[in-house]
């Protein structure tokens, strides 16, 4: 048998809010086995699709960086062109591509504001392209819960 992490979530998940969450006496205890069970099910999803949503997440930043390079200080520009060397992580332990994302999405954070202080149509537009992303991560995010 090979363990299957989000299936064994879910049935945990599952086997919560069916089977304890009923027996359980109190208002109080069934809202808290039932938002354990839950929660089970919610990190189900995100566990198979951490990975994937990270890789694609950072592939997407890196090239708004790159885009967004000729537009700001030599400084951030700078710090721009290390940032591909984050789409080829030394391993695809969702830590370290957590670790990428986090340190990618800091250099998106100062050239955001670099970007919003400038003017004319190139930098109204990449603005409107890092919120675009900005949204699309949230979308990324998105839990379906069970009802």
């Amino acid at each position: 048998m090979r363990p299957d992490p989000p299936r064994i979530l879910q049935g945990i998940g599952i086997s919560v809010l069916t089977a304890v969450t009923p027996e359980v006496q109190t208002a109080f205890g069934q809202s808290l086995s039932g938002m354990a069970g839950m929660l089970n099910l919610m990190i189900a999803q995100e566990f198979d699709r951490m990975a994937d949503r990270l890789l694609t997440e950072n592939a997407a930043i890196v090239g708004l960086l790159e885009d967004a390079s000729p537009l700001v200080d030599p400084p951030l520009q700078t710090r721009i062109a290390a940032c591909p060397a984050e789409l080829q992580p030394a391993n695809y332990l969702v830590s370290t591509l957590q670790s990428a994302n986090d340190r990618l999405r800091a250099v998106l954070i100062d050239v955001h504001a670099a970007v919003v202080a400038l003017p004319g149509d190139d930098a109204a537009k990449m603005n409107e392209r890092i919120w675009d992303e900005l949204r699309e991560s949230t979308r990324r995010r998105h839990i379906v819960v069970p009802r």
